[in-house]
C-alpha cells in the first residue's frame, strides 16, 4: 500500500483476528493436503481408514478450507 500524494511505503496494521484467520487457514491447507495423501493411500494399502471415511473427510476439509478462505477476504462494498 502507498501514500496516494508521495508515493511512500504505509505499513498495514492487521487486527489479531485477521492473524489467527491466516493461521487457521494454513492449519486447514495443511490438513487438507494430509489427509488427501491418506485418501490416495487408502486406495492402495488397508492399513489406514477406510477410502470411503478418507474421502468424505477430504471433501469437508475441501469446503472448510474454502469458507476459511473467502471467510478472511476482506469485505468489498
Amino acid at each position: 500500500m502507498k501514500c496516494f500524494t508521495c508515493e511512500a511505503p504505509v505499513a498495514e496494521d492487521k487486527s489479531q483476528s485477521q492473524v489467527n484467520l491466516g493461521r487457521v487457514r494454513i492449519a486447514l491447507t495443511i490438513a487438507f493436503f494430509l489427509c488427501l495423501g491418506l485418501t490416495i493411500a487408502s486406495i492402495f494399502t488397508d492399513v489406514g481408514p477406510s477410502f470411503t471415511k478418507c474421502a468424505a473427510a477430504t471433501v469437508i476439509l475441501h469446503f472448510v478450507k474454502e469458507s476459511a478462505i473467502q471467510m478472511s477476504e476482506p469485505k468489498g462494498s
